[in-house]
């Protein structure tokens, strides 16, 4: 009884949200396109602003289908003059767009081999015997990978279709699964937040860590990042994790141990009637190590073979190898492609962009920052505020590189200014530069894992803003009490 009254509250809530999503949706628009103008803000910045708050009320009151939402985004930047038509088309051919694409067909390879259920039951088996443990396990491996490569985008795409067979092994059921929603949402949690303690892990934080140097004379090595950072990280994806169990508690205990033919087996017994590996699953098996090999080595490309190639580039690759006769074993029928999200990714992408390109992200952060008074202002509670915004400001900044370019000389700035070591204020800010986890544009993980249609906007908005205010106490926790920050 009470998982129905439940249930019907929540169905009730969102039928109400997709009922108030539209004029609300109208309303944002029309207030902020008809204000005037601010100094410092062009005409095409605050149509962009209208334009993205608008789509934002779409997407999580799901008034209106996402992938029409994204469109409807398109429209209104191309006609109000929000972005260029040119500019708004060539999303579509950016590479987040042709690296998801890819990644589907390397998915839909290594589940039609069958080796990617041989390697969700063999992790499922020895490490995952119950829901929470499986997560666990998924979290670990992510949190290792981050280590030896180099991309959150490439970790992403590599961890997508062993994360969609472990969901299936648990039967969970897209968009109403609470495993299936924690899986692939602490995926993208776990993929940013384990970034933010190694120092080479983005080059967004190499750059920071430059200006430290060229702005502060301070240099940050790879060990001081470590130490100041993971410990943040950790505890940041611990949080995350409890959160979790609260926000979408496990309807599921553990796996399923019913096999296809409708046999009770164990998930030791099912991983050992797979038998040896099939002609398809070794082929799959050395795509997926050469893709692997590639995303690791990312930065010595140009002196093994002569020529960098992008991660997204790796990605294509490794898709045509599915396809290509005697090597591969895919045809397009077989590819399972979500083209309504490849849409919506491609829509939410130039909403974001047009905040960038436009400037009116940048007048946002500098008016935030312009109005502090730092006169008399206590450095730890100019600390808080500045931490409080470096982390929530990816809302409005899609590029790890734009917020890096602003906020770490002027976090610099602002402590200089109060008379505070650089350090204190640059370095923590820096760890904030890949907290883009509360909207699914925001980073090319989220769109991968959004893809999957397990989550919805509103889940990820949720748990993203509870996450990073977590993270925010936690920087003042450790701050306050002598870190090395």
């Amino acid at each position: 009884m009470k998982t129905t009254s439940v249930s019907k509250s929540s169905s009730t809530k969102r039928d109400w949200m997709k009922i108030l999503g539209i004029p609300v949706a109208l309303l944002v628009f029309g207030l902020i396109i008809t204000m005037k103008t601010p100094i410092g803000m062009t005409f095409q910045g605050k149509t962009a602003l209208a334009t993205f708050l608008m789509a934002l009320v779409l997407w999580v009151s799901q008034a209106i289908p996402t992938y029409a939402s994204a469109l409807l985004v398109v429209v209104i930047l191309a006609l109000t003059g929000g972005w260029d038509q040119s500019s708004i088309f060539s999303v579509l051919g950016y590479d987040v767009i042709w690296l998801m694409l890819s990644a589907f067909v390397i998915t839909s390879g290594m589940e039609k081999s069958g080796f990617a259920k041989r390697l969700a039951l063999f992790v499922v088996s020895k490490f995952g015997k119950t829901a929470k443990g499986a997560l666990l396990s998924l979290i670990f491996v992510n949190f290792l990978l981050a280590f030896v490569i180099p991309s959150t985008t490439a970790r992403a795409a590599l961890l997508l279709p062993i994360t969609m067979m472990i969901c299936k092994i648990y039967n969970a059921v897209p968009g109403e699964s609470n495993f299936g929603r924690q899986m692939m949402l602490q995926e993208i949690h776990v993929n940013n937040i384990a970034t933010s303690g190694i120092l080479t892990a983005t080059a967004a934080q190499i750059m920071a860590a430059g200006y430290i140097k060229d702005l502060a004379g301070i240099e940050v090595t790879w060990g001081k990042w470590f130490i100041a950072g993971m410990p943040i990280a950790i505890l940041t994806m611990i949080a995350s994790f409890v959160i979790a169990q609260v926000l979408f508690p496990l309807e599921i205990k553990k796996p399923s141990l019913s096999t296809e033919s409708g046999q009770e087996k164990s998930l030791a017994e099912q991983y050992k009637d797979l038998g040896k590996m099939s002609k398809n699953e070794i082929k799959a098996l050395i795509i997926f190590a050469i893709t692997v090999f590639l995303w690791c080595t990312d930065g010595y490309h140009a002196n093994i073979f002569g020529v960098q190639i992008s991660l997204a580039m790796v990605a294509v690759v490794s898709a045509v190898l599915f396809y290509l006769p005697y090597i591969g074993f895919l045809n397009w029928k077989e590819t399972k492609i979500p083209w309504e999200l490849m849409i919506f990714s491609c829509g939410a992408y130039a909403g974001g962009l047009a905040l960038d390109k436009s400037g009116v992200a940048a007048f946002l952060l500098n008016k935030v920052f312009g109005t502090l008074d730092l006169s008399g202002m206590n450095p730890f509670i100019l600390f808080m505020i500045v931490m409080f915004v470096a982390s929530f400001s990816h809302m409005v900044f899609t590029s790890k590189t734009v917020r890096t370019v602003i906020l770490i000389p002027t976090t610099i700035t602002l402590a200089t200014a109060a008379g505070v070591n650089p350090l204190l204020f640059a370095l923590p800010a820096s760890l904030t530069i890949c907290d883009s986890i509360t909207l699914p544009p925001h980073c090319k993980p989220n769109l991968i894992f959004y893809s999957t249609n397990y989550f919805t906007i509103s889940n990820q908005l949720v748990y993203g803003l509870l996450v990073l205010t977590a993270k925010w106490l936690i920087m003042e926790y450790v701050t306050s009490h002598g870190s090395v920050l």
